[in-house]
């Protein structure tokens, strides 16, 4: 299975993204491979829905609405699946803050990362590999 990072969502559908291009030709490489399974960090969710509908950041973002049905999307897709934290995530998540001596900023993909390890997952897709090559346990593959 590979995780997905926030930001691939955002590229896939932010249409002036400099890696739009890249992020729909990945997503269609996954799309046409069957035995290929998605993981997405709930929160990416929440992130996606944050940036994609900020009219500060985007000259045409998308509504409310629009945005969640995009999420609703890929809630139903064949295998995707969806994944939250339990206690371990948890208590691995603040364990890495300390272990790394990363701040607050860091919070949300050091959780991510902590789920998907916690599910088996070995690779994410993201444009930003820095973010989770502290870890070391996870194939990055970037998109740019």
């Amino acid at each position: 299975m590979i995780g997905l990072d926030s930001c691939f969502l955002i590229d896939l559908y932010w249409q002036d993204s400099p890696r739009n291009k890249s992020a729909r030709s990945l997503y269609q490489q996954l799309a046409n491979d069957n035995s290929t399974k998605l993981a997405i960090y709930h929160n990416c969710f929440n992130e996606f829905l944050h940036v994609i509908t900020d009219s500060k950041r985007f000259e045409n973002p998308f509504s409310i609405k629009e945005a969640i049905d995009v999420i609703d999307f890929w809630c139903d897709i064949d295998g995707v699946t969806v994944l939250y934290p339990d206690d371990t995530v948890f208590k691995r998540t603040l364990a890495w803050m300390n272990m790394f001596n990363l701040g607050r900023n860091r919070i949300n993909d050091t959780q991510m990362a902590s789920c998907y390890l916690s599910n088996n997952i070995t690779s994410i897709i993201t444009a930003n590999p820095k973010d989770f090559e502290v870890f070391q346990c996870f194939e990055l593959k970037d998109y740019k």
